[in-house]
C-alpha cells in the first residue's frame, strides 16, 4: 500500500483483490478518514479472504458445484460471472466448461433493419479476461471437475458491495415475492406502489430490494405473455377434446341404440354444454327413477366447466348414475337446459322427487321444468355437523375409523335412504 500526501489530503491506493496491479481501491480524506478507510478496506479484505481464491488444480464434485463456488467468489470481490462454452463427447458426456467474467468478450455487430426504430443499447463486455476452465476427469470410476486455467486479471474497474447487488446475475425475484407481485398487479396496484409495497412489508428503506422496480415490470410482463400463451393453448385443446367427446359420443350411439347425448353451442358457433345417458341408465330409471339426486358440486379446473350427474338407488342400495351433463355456468338457463334434456332422455318421465344443494338457479330451473317434482334439499347439504348429534360416542368412535371411500358411501347412503323414507311416508327437510 502506498499513500501520497497532498495538502492534508490523503489518497490511498490499495491493490485490488484481483490481484492486478494496475487495479486498485482509492480512498481520499484526511488522517481520520484515512483510519476508517483502511479499517473498511482491512474487513472488506478479511472477508474476502473467507473465500479461497480458486487455482489451478482445485476439484469440485459437479460444474454445478464449481459454478456456484466462483460464482460467491466473484460476489465478494465486485464482479459477476457467466458460462460461455461447453464441449461434449459420446463417452463422458460434457466434459469441458468455461466460466468467464459477465464483461468478458466483445458483443456481435448487429445489423439494423432498415425502417425499423431500434434503442442502440450499450454493451458492457470489454474484452475482461477474467476466466476460470474445467475440465470433467474420471478417478476410479467417480467423475470429478479440475479446474485447469484460471486468471482473475480485469481490465474494468470493480463494484463496491452495494453496487455488485444490482447486476443482473444478483436481482433474483424469490418464490414468495413472485406470488405477492402478481397478488398486487391483479389488485391494479401500479409497479412503483408494488415496489414500496414490498419495502414495508420487509422493513427496508427504498431501493434495497434484491431486484430493481424494473425487473418487477419485466416480470409481470413476461408473466402475462404465459398466460396469454397457456390460454390459447388451452382453448385449443379444449377444441380438440370436444371433437374426441362428440366423436365419442356418436361412436357410443352406433354401439348402443339406447343411449342418447344433446349438445347447444353458443353465438359463436362454440360448444355451450353436452349431456348424455346411456342406455341401461334409461331402462334402470323407469324402475328406480321415482328419486333422483342431482349432484353438481363438482367443476373443471382445466376447462372451468360444472360437472353435474344425476343419481338413484336400486332396491339393494346401491348406486345408479342415470345421466351427466357439462354446463358452460350456473345459470337459471344452463340448468334448465339440463333438466329438459335429462327428461328428453328419459321418454318425457319426470321424477318424483329430486334432490340437490342450496343454489338458487338450481332452484328457479327446478320449479320452471319440473313443476310437478318434489324438490327437496337434505339437511345434509343444510348442515353437515347436525348429523353428528345423532351419532352416540360409541357411533362417533366406528364414524371416525371409517376410510374416505366407506364415508362417501355411508353419506350416499344417508341422503338417498332417508330421501326413500320421505318419498314413501310423504315427509320432507325442505319442501318448495
Amino acid at each position: 500500500m502506498t499513500s501520497l500526501s497532498s495538502k492534508n489530503i490523503w489518497i490511498q491506493r490499495q491493490q485490488c483483490p484481483c490481484g492486478d496491479w494496475k487495479c486498485f481501491v482509492a480512498y481520499e480524506g484526511n488522517n481520520e478518514e484515512t483510519a476508517v478507510a483502511s479499517q473498511l478496506a482491512k474487513a472488506k479484505a478479511a472477508s474476502a479472504e473467507a473465500t479461497v481464491v480458486p487455482y489451478v488444480g482445485m476439484v469440485f464434485k459437479s460444474d454445478d458445484d464449481a459454478f456456484e463456488y466462483y460464482g460467491n467468489f466473484a460476489r465478494k470481490n465486485g464482479f459477476s460471472i457467466r458460462k460461455e462454452r461447453s464441449r461434449l463427447s459420446p463417452q463422458l458426456g460434457i466434459y469441458k466448461r468455461d466460466f468467464v467474467c459477465y464483461r468478458s468478450g466483445f458483443a456481435p455487430v448487429r445489423k439494423k433493419p432498415s425502417g425499423e426504430h431500434h434503442r442502440d443499447r450499450k454493451s458492457v463486455r470489454c474484452g475482461c479476461d477474467a476466466k476460470m476452465y474445467l475440465s470433467k476427469e474420471v478417478v476410479e470410476g467417480i467423475s470429478q471437475w479440475c479446474v485447469v486455467q484460471f486468471s482473475n486479471v480485469h481490465n474494468h474497474e470493480l463494484l463496491e458491495d452495494d453496487q455488485v447487488r444490482l447486476l443482473p446475475a444478483y436481482r433474483k425475484i424469490h418464490e414468495a415475492d413472485q406470488e405477492r407481485i402478481l397478488l398486487l398487479s391483479k389488485a391494479g396496484f401500479p409497479i412503483h406502489r408494488i415496489v414500496k409495497v414490498l419495502e414495508l412489508e420487509k422493513g427496508i428503506q427504498g431501493g434495497q430490494l434484491p431486484f430493481l422496480e424494473r425487473d418487477v415490470r419485466n416480470f409481470i410482463q413476461n408473466r402475462k405473455k404465459v398466460v396469454q400463451e397457456n390460454d390459447a393453448l388451452l382453448n385449443e385443446k379444449r377444441e380438440n377434446d370436444i371433437m374426441e367427446l362428440l366423436e365419442a359420443c356418436k361412436a357410443s350411439k352406433e354401439a348402443d341404440e339406447g343411449f342418447c347425448f344433446d349438445c347447444s353451442v353458443d353465438d359463436n358457433d362454440k360448444l355451450e354444454h353436452i349431456a348424455w345417458s346411456c342406455g341401461n341408465s334409461v331402462n334402470a330409471y323407469t324402475m328406480f327413477g321415482d328419486v333422483v339426486h342431482f349432484d353438481t358440486s363438482y367443476r373443471s379446473i382445466t376447462y372451468g366447466m360444472l360437472f353435474g350427474a344425476w343419481f338413484g338407488i336400486d332396491s339393494n342400495g346401491r348406486m345408479i348414475i342415470f345421466g351427466c351433463v357439462l354446463l358452460q355456468d350456473e345459470a337459471p338457463r344452463s340448468f334448465a337446459w339440463a333438466l329438459q334434456s335429462f327428461v328428453r332422455f328419459m321418454r318425457g318421465r319426470s321424477p318424483q322427487t329430486i334432490l340437490t344443494d342450496l343454489d338458487p338457479g338450481l332452484r328457479d330451473a327446478v320449479r320452471g321444468e319440473l313443476p310437478n317434482t318434489k324438490h327437496i334439499t337434505c339437511i345434509w347439504n343444510i348442515s353437515p355437523k347436525r348429523i353428528q348429534k345423532t351419532l352416540s360416542y360409541d357411533g362417533m368412535k366406528w364414524f371416525l375409523s371409517l376410510d374416505w371411500v366407506q364415508i362417501n358411501t355411508l353419506l350416499y347412503f344417508i341422503q338417498f335412504g332417508l330421501l326413500g323414507l320421505c318419498a314413501i311416508r310423504g315427509v320432507t327437510f325442505l319442501l318448495e
